[in-house]
């Protein structure tokens, strides 16, 4: 045999060792994500299914539950936001709608705090008072709790954020620009509103400018090596109601609708609660009829549906 053959035959076995334990480790990244995705998998019963196969518009509700390692009793929802996805106009919009909004819980009959509402009743009473609320459907829903959040930053390397101005928060002090943030550091970062000039307006644009850096590095191919350890993270600290085989469609087909990401957020007027309005002495956000109305009109010509409720029974 010549020595060019020898070559040949060496560099053939090689690529196909490299292709063999590439489609090995594939198939177990697939097989992990697939248990993992059957973990935190936790549909809401009696609500619609939607099937993800066309790459119509969706709406996703997002959550980051307040609950963690160490305040286990917590459950309610700190970050609430809307995500359109629009992979025709390939647009995403995400709308945070805040905390504190004085609104009707539905399946109380009475009006409180809208994060109160995931305390209550889950998953499934949140997505029906933001239903309510902004008069749209929620197709799906994902949450997300605070050790999960700080665990995923931990788990890439840490983020870099560009902040606004100069803070301290649980001792850790946050210079004005741009910062290397470890898992920690990021969760304390996004949970500060006392010292915030804009209070917790302020804190929800923190909260949305993590979730998106998140979100872009773990779409990133760099990530891919590190599915197995993020992917755990996520079905130890998350829960949604789609399915693997929707997730898979969603990560495939909506792809486009990241090109263009725009940020809004719904503005309320504070006020104390007097025992009547509200429980006295606790403070809310009253969201006026024109501000809320701003918001339905743009998310349901996001999503290309009528002026009106549109269930998902």
């Amino acid at each position: 045999m010549t020595t060019g053959k020898k070559v040949w035959l060496i560099l053939l076995a090689g690529m196909t060792v490299l292709v063999t334990a590439g489609t090995v480790y594939a198939v177990r990244i697939f097989l992990q994500a697939e248990q993992t995705v059957q973990t935190m998998h936790a549909p809401i019963e009696g609500r619609k299914t939607t099937v993800i196969e066309e790459a119509k518009p969706l709406s996703l509700l997002i959550l980051g539950i307040a609950n963690d390692s160490k305040r286990k009793s917590d459950y309610r929802a700190n970050t609430i936001m809307v995500v359109t996805l629009n992979p025709q106009e390939k647009r995403t919009t995400i709308t945070s709608i805040p905390r504190d909004a004085y609104v009707e819980i539905v399946g109380k009959g009475f009006k409180d705090k809208i994060n109160h509402a995931h305390s209550f009743g889950g998953a499934e009473m949140m997505i029906a008072t933001v239903e309510e609320f902004l008069q749209l459907p929620i197709h799906h829903y994902f949450s997300l709790n605070m050790d999960g959040m700080a665990d995923l930053v931990e788990a890439i390397g840490g983020i870099t954020v560009d902040n606004d101005f100069e803070f301290t928060a649980e001792k850790i002090h946050y210079p004005k620009g741009k910062l290397q943030l470890n898992g920690w550091e990021a969760l304390q970062y996004t949970r500060m509103r006392k010292d915030d000039p804009e209070g917790d307006y302020g804190r929800q644009r923190r909260q949305r400018q993590v979730t998106e850096i998140l979100a872009k590095e773990l779409l990133s191919f760099s990530s891919i090596f590190q599915y197995q350890e993020l992917m755990a993270i996520v079905g130890e600290n998350g829960q949604t109601d789609l399915n693997f085989q929707q997730i898979s469609r969603l990560l495939t087909s909506y792809q486009s609708a990241l090109a263009t990401v725009e940020h809004y957020q719904i503005q309320g007027t504070g006020f104390t609660g007097d025992g009547w309005q509200g429980e006295e002495g606790i403070s809310y956000q009253a969201i006026s009829e024109e501000e809320r109305q701003k918001a339905v009109q743009r998310m349901q010509s996001e999503l290309g549906i009528s002026p009106q409720l549109e269930t998902t029974d």
